[in-house]
């Protein structure tokens, strides 16, 4: 084992060499003997495993335990399915919001066209010199 591939089963596995890989544990006890840059290496693996085994809240078992009870209930509940918010019905009757909404738009535009708000021009405003008749079995005729 290479002091390169120690630093990095150090950083991955931490200083307790129990938890590394069998086969490379065994190359790791091989290499403490022999370097000191080894030994300074899991010096300071095992002290930042003391570091982050402080940092850890303490947390009793009967607290995971009700935590992880409550998740399996939540994950066992029935799964209520709600209406998507745009469709304003439940599920079979979707179609008539959509057609109400239509109809209420159609009003809006033909109360707009007869108030004169929306101007409606007609076939008759236009001379024929002005209407431009284009087809692909013709051509283009002005």
């Amino acid at each position: 084992m290479t002091l390169k591939e120690f630093k990095r089963f150090a950083d991955l596995y931490g200083g307790d060499i129990d938890r590394w890989p069998a086969t490379d544990g065994v190359d790791a006890l091989t290499l403490l003997e022999n370097c000191a840059e080894a030994r300074a290496i899991l010096v300071d693996a095992v002290a930042l495993d003391a570091l982050l085994d402080r940092a850890a809240p303490v947390v009793a078992e009967d607290s995971v335990q009700r935590v992880l009870d409550g998740i399996a209930t939540k994950l066992d509940a029935p799964v209520e399915r709600l209406p998507a918010p745009w469709s304003l019905a439940a599920p079979p009757m979707r179609f008539w919001p959509t057609a109400g909404f239509l109809a209420a738009m159609g009003m809006v535009g033909f109360f707009a066209a007869v108030q004169g708000v929306l101007p409606v021009q007609s076939a008759q405003t236009r001379n024929y010199a002005e209407v431009v008749v284009t087809s692909s079995y013709l051509g283009a005729i002005q």
